[in-house]
């Protein structure tokens, strides 16, 4: 069974009744809506575990809410969730199923414990063939144990102690962002390092620290034909061999789902983890592309991270949409970005260790929903993907967030807050008033008519996300928590959110351009721009 037709989500009746109720709301005044109703606050949150989701400072009314959940039904986002989970080809252009959600349920476990209570909603079970744990799991958890108790060696017998993962897009954003968020959990004498830039400065400053005998290149790549990777990963290599090694193969891993590329390339069979085709780029932390995150904290760590997603998938697969988290962000950043044209959106977490979420929430959903075609090839007429910025507060504050309090656009915002207190109490009380006045002040504005400067309109949008502490767990519930909220953007849209085929264009002209600046290649035709730029390469001088 495949992906019905979609209509265009404007054709819906909730469409167009949103566009005439966002002119009735247009004069909305948050800290009105405060003074008015003191249940809001209640009535606009969430709960699920250790996730708290307070999205009472939104630009929403009840009705707002009521038409965002219909525009939700009209569109068949159940049918479409439902697809999801059970393995239909969602991504279109491929033909593919998107299956990362099998990688993360709970092990040795029925697939969905409430299968009976699916069953009755019309639900569809994802095939026997597709459930339990992948043997290749099974594999980098016993490789990730050996390398963690030091009897994974190099060429010249001494265990690993350092672990470079050489890898671009999803294959570093998510193993990145995963080690430093969980830098606690950290086992101490095993080092690891990232490699993604094919400027030559990336790696070589990894390579300057490293010892040849004692590390291990992860070449992540599904593909294992990207441009940057293979670059990277051929100095590796190189630099191996330059600085003795005789067995380069003990010293190379790979994850890919091309096995003849990565025979060819000289790795060993032994250190070859697969990926399947259905596991895309971005979505690919919780498959053997996180191995470099696993051997930094863990199996029962790792385990327990896919865990955490894996109760955010139960909670969206069963939850009605009205109290379903994903759905609710979701449907929120489609008002602002359809409706009240807020087409940016700022994720800022006030804690340090997730500086590189919005890296990774940007590549997340920029790739997967900045698209201007349908599932059918038409061409959409309404805005898709926001564009997704932000950074760590409270640095934040001393450098964007002018923009965000009295910049003449308006974003819409995300700030995330841990509840735990295990350092300075003073600190991590500063730390949370900060977050919360931030919030508040954008909402609640000040008005100074004698000093125009210092007038803040207030009336600016933001959610804020708290958890109870940052572990593996929860850390796998904020990341599935923003994938199945842009799967139900992309729902709405009709878009296909599980390809990227506007990456090749660039590449590919890439290639070209490279043969000829080589001299490996003949020359072709350029645009004067791009020509004049190439010959001031070659001149060696700007």
């Amino acid at each position: 069974m495949e992906v019905q037709n979609n209509n265009p989500p404007v054709q819906t009746k909730a469409w167009r009744l949103l566009a005439e109720h966002q002119r009735q709301v247009a004069q909305l005044r948050l800290r009105e809506e405060f003074t008015r109703d003191p249940g809001r606050a209640q009535r606009f949150s969430l709960g699920l575990e250790r996730v708290f989701i307070d999205f009472s400072k939104n630009l929403i009314t009840d009705e707002t809410l009521s038409l965002l959940l219909d525009l939700a039904k009209q569109r068949d986002l159940d049918k479409k969730i439902d697809e999801l989970f059970s393995g239909h080809n969602v991504n279109t252009t491929e033909q593919r199923p998107a299956l990362h959600t099998l990688l993360r349920e709970n092990r040795g476990q029925t697939t969905f414990s409430q299968e009976e209570r699916e069953k009755k909603r019309g639900l569809s079970p994802i095939s026997e063939k597709k459930r339990g744990l992948s043997p290749i799991s099974t594999r980098m958890f016993d490789f990730v144990g050996r390398v963690r108790a030091g009897q994974v060696e190099g060429s010249t017998g001494k265990p690993i102690t350092r672990v470079v993962n050489i890898g671009i897009g999803g294959s570093d954003l998510g193993p990145r962002l995963l080690v430093e968020a969980l830098s606690e959990f950290h086992q101490d004498g095993i080092d690891i390092d990232f490699v993604a830039n094919i400027d030559p400065f990336d790696i070589e400053r990894v390579l300057a620290r490293a010892d040849p005998e004692t590390i291990l290149f992860i070449i992540a790549s599904k593909s294992f034909t990207t441009t940057e990777t293979r670059v990277n990963a051929t100095r590796a290599q190189s630099w191996l061999t330059e600085n003795g090694c005789n067995d380069t193969g003990k010293h190379l891993l790979a994850v890919s789902a091309n096995a003849a590329a990565v025979e060819r390339f000289g790795v060993d069979k032994d250190h070859f983890f697969k990926i399947e085709d259905w596991t895309g780029g971005r979505y690919s932390i919780w498959s053997c592309i996180g191995m470099s995150g696993a051997i930094s904290i863990g199996e029962d760590n790792f385990r327990q991270f896919l865990a955490g997603a894996h109760a955010v998938d139960l909670h969206f697969r069963s939850s009605e949409f009205g109290k379903n988290i994903p759905v609710i962000l979701a449907l929120l950043s489609i008002w602002y970005n359809n409706f009240l044209d807020v087409g940016v959106h700022a994720v800022i977490p006030y804690d340090q260790r997730l500086e590189r979420l919005p890296a990774y929430l940007s590549q997340l959903v920029m790739e997967s929903n900045g698209k201007s075609v349908t599932t059918e090839g038409d061409r959409l007429e309404i805005n898709t993907s926001q564009v997704i910025w932000g950074g760590v507060g409270s640095q934040s504050q001393h450098a964007v967030f002018q923009f965000l309090h009295q910049g003449t656009r308006r974003s819409s915002i995300d700030f995330l807050l841990p509840l735990d207190n295990r350092h300075d109490n003073e600190q991590h009380l500063l730390l949370v008033a900060n977050c919360l006045a931030q919030g508040e002040a954008l909402m609640r504005g000040e008005t100074n008519t004698a000093e125009p400067h210092r007038h803040f309109d207030g009336n600016r949008p933001s959610t804020t996300i708290l958890y109870d502490r940052l572990d593996p767990y929860t850390l796998g519930m904020l990341l599935a928590m923003y994938e199945h909220k842009t799967f139900v953007e992309a729902a709405i849209w009709g878009i296909n959110p599980f390809d990227q085929w506007g990456v090749e264009l660039g590449k590919n002209l890439a290639g070209r351009i490279a043969g000829e600046l080589a001299g490996d290649e003949p020359q072709t035709s350029h645009d004067s721009s791009t020509q004049q730029l190439m010959d001031k390469y070659r001149s060696g001088s700007a």
